[in-house]
């Protein structure tokens, strides 16, 4: 439990797209909540304090609330507090009474569904399972609130007052109604940044070398079809248009204002912008905490505290810029210029470095560009952010991003699996080196638990595709935008050399891809078509001499087998033969196949290494039958994901949270003695051996297992499993998998097949997997429920035919690592 006077902060967005700062009130908040108190209407006043209550009492209550027994939050626009809600712990230990009232001009936007939604979050983190409310029969308005949050909702009427009690408990139609409320408001919120119809550009000058000029030339050059005007005081002329002063002085308020002005000038700019009426910032300006300097750390705090102050939405700062190539907007407010072409590619990068290179690779491998944003320092538009605009947009058919790190990595993952069941993913994330000083490590599976083991759970749960390279990722961005996903992983290969096809079938190997069988009618057909080739079997060699109708031939054939789930032409430019010419004819015998739905990709190379110039083409063409497999793979690696079970959190039988939850808080910080030890894994249902666990069993081929719980400070709570034998804490785990808690059954299930010496033990002879799963379920579950879990291993657990033994266990308690984060989305 925290601190019974921790301030609280949580950053909400709004229904209406504003994202605004909700914290607990201070005492010399006083004044300003008896205002608010006394601003509201003779009707909201009587419905809020039933016809009765003085503002002043609830005013002081409010401002000295000592945050436990009462715990109230305020919102404010600027100076002003619009909205006001609180709860007061009743006489039974997990039940609160709450209330709120919102200023009548600042209803409608969400904000008291925000308020009680962060209580409820505020008040379940100690205990409280129930709100209880009193509403007057004609508050509709309040009804309405309570009613569509997502709780259960009790409901009793007496003298015209509704008596209502909300169950707080965590259920799916709860966390559902919060994320469809979450990614509207998100991408309300971003509309002004990535579609603005008016735009400023703030330290725009006709100087030499000035940032903010260049920008408002790339705007104006680049063709934009709404609003732009430079903003700087000495109002000369940038781009033949004279600048304004100020953001005050634009006849209409812009939508967007670009910040290019020195980092001390910032705020001044932000507050000034706020009173003009901008939606949201870019700021490109450096020198926050981009240099890991306090004071660039505070001056980035005052930034964000002045923005939330207002509602705005923050880009940066350290940005590099924006597009969207919309042929209705054909917004580029980019440091430096890049030629676009317009497609479905959505692209966002952490670095502005890498996200212009990100550009200039599309650029020039011809792939059309959606929209694209730089976050820089991600002081609040964050890559979920992103990627829940990207989810809405229509003309965004596969998304591509770099990150360094994850701000919310549980949100991510939410956003993630979301979006990746209609969109790919794909993502190139940089390596961050884990502080080992930081998490104690003494059990093997916390040294496991490396920065890229934490990177392949999310992604693996998320489906989203990580690449090594951002060649991989355009390689991969290519095949995925212009050809059908694989419906297996059969590669079938058509070439004109037989070296050539052993370097593709060498390749499909190492990225588990097959060879297809190609099917007896196939061969025939081929042996009575192609009389010349080398080879009919898979790979085709059709020989040096082949022609582009010999290729087309083959190609069919193989599309129409099947045995084959992708195919791959490998032709190599000999004797004067013009590559262009073959790759022409290839997409043409693809197009002319309707109703094709299989991959069709190609390594098509003139005899000194080029490659064909097409301004527009279907087949993705590599240089190396490699980087083409590898794209392949990656494809095919979508197909199964999408294939797989949505998965659910199962119901465990004997599981008992509050038991847990007691016996953790009773033992204190530290290992974990014994009895302890077994008295917390019988609360999760699980039992630990009391004689020596092989004898127990009494089988001799039981697979020895280790499994294993870390509570991350960034990630919280991950589960891991790997091959096992009673090491505990003494050497490195080979191969352990990892997954975030909580999992679902299909999470458990990639878990056990996950490490391939553990797949590969309980596949020899009869192992019950569906125990092993079992244990993984209740552990991530115990780890869930108890923060203060820090890190826990069962080893060995036993497998075998008759179920599983824990033969050992290892628990260390620890206070849950503080996520100081106040973004609540």
């Amino acid at each position: 439990m925290p601190p019974a006077a921790a301030p609280i902060v949580r950053d909400v967005i709004l229904r209406d797209g504003s994202a605004l700062r909700l914290r607990s009130p201070r005492p010399e908040d006083e004044a300003a909540i008896r205002a608010f108190f006394d601003g509201l209407s003779f009707e909201s006043r009587y419905l809020r304090f039933h016809g009765a209550g003085r503002s002043d009492l609830i005013s002081r209550d409010y401002a000295n609330a000592d945050l436990d027994a009462r715990v109230p939050l305020v919102a404010h626009l600027g100076d002003r507090v619009i909205a006001v809600a609180g709860y007061d712990r009743l006489n039974e230990p997990d039940a609160a009474e709450v209330a709120f009232a919102v200023a009548e001009d600042q209803q409608g936007r969400g904000l008291a569904t925000s308020m009680l939604q962060q209580l409820a979050d505020v008040a379940a983190g100690r205990g409280i399972t129930r709100f209880d409310a009193e509403v007057m029969a004609e508050n509709r308005p309040m009804l309405h609130v309570f009613g569509n949050a997502g709780f259960g909702v009790g409901r009793a009427s007496t003298g015209g007052i509704v008596h209502l009690a909300l169950d707080l408990t965590p259920t799916v139609t709860l966390a559902e109604r919060i994320d469809d409320r979450t990614h509207a408001a998100t991408v309300r919120s971003l509309r002004a940044l990535m579609a603005p119809r008016s735009i400023a550009v703030v330290g725009a000058s006709a100087r030499e070398g000035s940032v903010g000029g260049a920008i408002f030339r790339g705007i104006v050059e680049g063709g934009y079809r709404g609003v732009a005007t430079p903003v700087h005081p000495d109002q000369g002329v940038v781009g033949s248009t004279r600048a304004v002063a100020s953001l005050r002085d634009l006849e209409e308020p812009a939508e967007l204002a670009v910040v290019a002005v020195a980092a001390g000038e910032v705020l001044g700019v932000a507050r000034e912008a706020a009173d003009a009426g901008v939606r949201a910032l870019l700021v490109v300006s450096t020198g926050f905490a981009d240099t890991d300097e306090p004071a660039g750390i505070a001056r980035e705090e005052q930034l964000l505290a002045e923005v939330r102050a207002h509602g705005l939405r923050l880009v940066g700062p350290n940005a590099l810029g924006v597009v969207n190539t919309d042929p209705d907007l054909r917004l580029q407010a980019l440091i430096g210029r890049v030629p676009l072409r317009s497609g479905g590619l959505g692209l966002s990068s952490q670095s502005g470095a890498l996200g212009l290179a990100l550009l200039g690779h599309a650029a020039a491998r011809r792939m059309g560009v959606s929209s694209f944003l730089a976050l820089g320092n991600r002081a609040d538009v964050s890559t979920n952010d992103v990627l829940e605009h990207f989810a809405d947009d229509e003309r965004t058919t596969v998304v591509a991003f770099y990150v360094e790190s994850f701000g919310n990595p549980r949100r991510f993952s939410q956003v993630a699996r979301r979006v990746s069941r209609r969109k790919p993913i794909l993502a190139v994330k940089g390596t961050q080196p884990r502080d080992d000083t930081a998490a104690p490590g003494r059990l093997r599976i916390a040294a496991a638990l490396t920065d890229a083991a934490l990177t392949e759970a999310l992604f693996s749960q998320a489906g989203v595709l990580r690449v090594e390279s951002t060649q991989t990722l355009f390689d991969a961005a290519e095949l995925l935008e212009r050809q059908p996903l694989p419906a297996g992983r059969a590669l079938g290969i058509v070439t004109n050399s037989g070296g050539l096809g052993t370097v593709a079938s060498d390749a499909a190997a190492a990225r588990g891809l097959s060879l297809a069988r190609v099917g007896d009618a196939t061969r025939e057909r081929l042996a009575v078509e192609l009389p010349d080739a080398d080879r009919l079997r898979n790979p085709i060699d059709l020989g040096v001499r082949a022609s582009s109708a010999d290729e087309r031939v083959a190609v069919r054939a193989l599309l129409d087998d099947d045995g084959v789930d992708a195919v791959l032409v490998v032709h190599v430019g000999l004797g004067g033969a013009d590559p262009e010419e073959r790759l022409g004819a290839l997409e043409a015998a693809v197009g002319e196949r309707e109703g094709t739905a299989k991959p069709v990709v190609a390594c098509v190379v003139g005899g000194d290494g080029s490659l064909p110039e097409r301004e527009t083409r279907e087949i993705p063409n590599y240089r190396f039958p490699e980087a083409a497999v590898r794209a392949l793979a990656i494809a095919a690696d979508r197909r199964a994901w999408l294939g797989r079970r949505l998965g659910q959190e199962p119901e465990l039988e004997g599981f008992d949270a509050a038991a847990a939850q007691a016996i953790a808080a009773a033992a204190g910080d530290g290992w974990l003695g014994g009895e302890e030890t077994v008295a917390l894994l019988r609360a999760a249902g699980l039992e630990l051996a009391a004689a020596p666990a092989d004898a127990a069993l009494g089988e001799a081929d039981a697979v020895a297992v280790l499994a294993g719980a870390v509570n991350d400070p960034e990630f919280g709570p991950v589960v891991g499993v790997a091959p096992g034998g009673g090491l505990g804490w003494a050497g490195p785990i080979p191969g352990a998998v990892f997954r975030l808690a909580p999992l679902t059954d299909v999470d458990a299930e990639e878990l056990v097949d996950g490490p391939p010496a553990l797949r590969a033990a309980l596949h020899q002879g009869a192992h019950d997997a569906a125990a092993l799963r079992d244990v993984l379920l209740r552990l991530a579950a115990l780890a869930d429920a108890i923060p203060e879990l820090a890190e826990a291993e069962l080893d060995p657990v036993l497998v075998s035919e008759a179920g599983v033994v824990v033969g050992g266990a290892r628990v260390r308690l620890a206070p849950p690592p503080q996520r100081d984060r106040a973004k609540t989305w």
